[in-house]
């Protein structure tokens, strides 16, 4: 498995923070990963809660996986498990986890993604570049979650 991890310290409390990340219909406005999010089971979310991702990397085609929230500790952790991904995903397995900590007088987030690249391709193209990129957009999207939660 390949991770990506990637942090940020944001001046909210991390009660603020996690609900503001687990608010699907706000996740496509600050993570450039996604396009939308549909929760598959009813509100609230919590462990055991369904989610189906369309997903882009870069300009690439949009593509759709589906997810299981394994973990969900409010408000300090999170993790999303990779049940399903489409054929066209670049990745195969995985898993993204959230820790959401005090800091000084806001809160440190850490985003940790585990995944497995698809195929021979997928691991070569990985290790060319595939996974800076991909770390770039993630801290991209930290930021613009951050710049989101402090705005109000």
């Amino acid at each position: 498995m390949s991770r990506i991890e990637e942090c940020i310290d944001i001046a909210a409390s991390p009660t603020t923070i996690f609900r503001f990340c687990h608010d699907a219909t706000l996740r496509s406005k600050w993570d450039e990963r996604v396009v939308s999010v549909e929760l598959i089971t009813p509100q609230p979310v919590r462990a055991g809660t369904l989610l189906s991702i369309d997903a882009r990397h870069s300009s690439g085609p949009v593509f759709s996986w589906e997810a299981e929230y394994v973990g969900f500790q409010f408000p300090s952790r999170s993790e999303l498990r990779v049940i399903d991904a489409a054929p066209s995903s670049w990745f195969s397995a995985g898993s993204e986890e959230w820790q959401f900590k005090s800091a000084g007088g806001g809160a440190r987030l850490t985003l940790t993604w585990d995944y497995q690249p698809r195929g021979f391709l997928g691991r070569a193209l990985d290790k060319l570049g595939r996974r800076a990129s991909m770390q770039r957009v993630i801290k991209r999207s930290l930021i613009n979650l951050k710049v989101m939660v402090e705005a109000g």
